[in-house]
């Protein structure tokens, strides 16, 4: 009796203490959008629904350009993704794709098809090109 009375105790205690260090080392589970750039960012997946979030949310629109194999590429990488300050502009204040192939669309390699290649796309910006244009012809 007295083993039974002991052991209930001391399994609450192995539950509860096995729960808490699983809810400790919880961690956001990778994203494969991020391709080592960055898992506690938020990824879109195509250009078009970053425009479309950029949009709704005011924020510019970051595209990364870059290629599995490319030494550059990767040392480029590795910077962004361990550097915490970065991390974190990049989560609160932009809107992120990553790119891991090159592309016809002229939008995204306007100054050419080199990697790693970095883009800023704001919103702001391309309405004033849309009136400068609608007012020129």
């Amino acid at each position: 009796m007295l083993h039974s009375t002991l052991a209930l105790p001391l399994l609450l205690i192995a539950v509860s203490s096995n729960l808490a260090m699983a809810i400790k080392k919880e961690k956001r589970a990778p994203q494969t959008l991020s391709r080592g750039w960055g898992d506690e960012i938020t990824w879109v997946q195509t250009y078009e629904e970053g425009l479309y979030q950029a949009k709704k949310s005011n924020k510019p629109l970051m595209v990364i350009h870059h290629l599995e194999d490319c030494q550059y590429c990767q040392a480029l990488k590795k910077a962004f993704a361990e550097n915490e300050e970065v991390q974190e502009m990049a989560q609160n204040n932009f809107i992120m794709l990553n790119l891991m192939h090159e592309t016809t669309d002229k939008n995204l390699s306007p100054d050419g098809q080199y990697v790693p290649r970095i883009m800023f796309i704001v919103i702001e910006n391309m309405k004033k090109a849309l009136r400068l244009i609608q007012t020129e012809l």
